[in-house]
């Protein structure tokens, strides 16, 4: 079949198969006059290729689970390599949510910090922090912040 037949199969862009031509990932025949041949075995190849590429695996890296079929297993995971692989991309996606995480705390710190020397109402309703509607007692709190005070001094007291 032909490159347009195989994108189509896979539901892939040509361009996307023939990076993985050039990654050494496919190798399809070629006729004399350039064409390229694949067969249905390269229909296999990049669709497993896109599936694990979809799960956050780097297409330059999915080599091991395609040797893992070339040696004749029924899955791309079936051989020690794929696993090792898997195991480095859980690695990378855990380091990246704590990494993610760390920073979200640290903006949830600043914006506390701003929030609180910035408005005479306080504590500060925590739906902004969860990015939840406030409730109707943040809403009487906030109104009751609005409100103006009689006394400077009872204002300071209750910073």
């Amino acid at each position: 079949m032909r490159i347009g037949e195989l994108a189509r199969l896979a539901q892939l862009s040509p361009k996307a198969i023939r990076r993985y031509e050039a990654l050494g990932l496919v190798a399809p025949e070629r006729h004399p006059n350039g064409f390229r041949e694949y067969d249905d075995h390269t229909v296999r190849l990049v669709q497993e290729i896109r599936s694990l590429n979809r799960l956050g695996i780097p297409v330059e890296e999915t080599r091991p689970f395609l040797d893992c079929l070339a040696t004749g297993s029924e899955h791309v995971d079936d051989c020690p390599a794929s696993l090792a692989e898997y195991q480095r991309t859980i690695d990378a996606l855990n380091a990246e949510i704590e990494a993610l995480t760390a920073r979200r705390d640290a903006l949830t710190d600043r914006l506390r910090t701003a929030a609180h020397r910035t408005t005479r109402m306080l504590p500060w309703p925590e739906a902004v922090f969860a990015r939840q509607p406030p409730s109707d007692r943040d809403r009487a709190t906030e109104r009751h912040a609005e409100q103006p005070h009689d006394n400077p001094t009872e204002l300071k007291e209750s910073r």
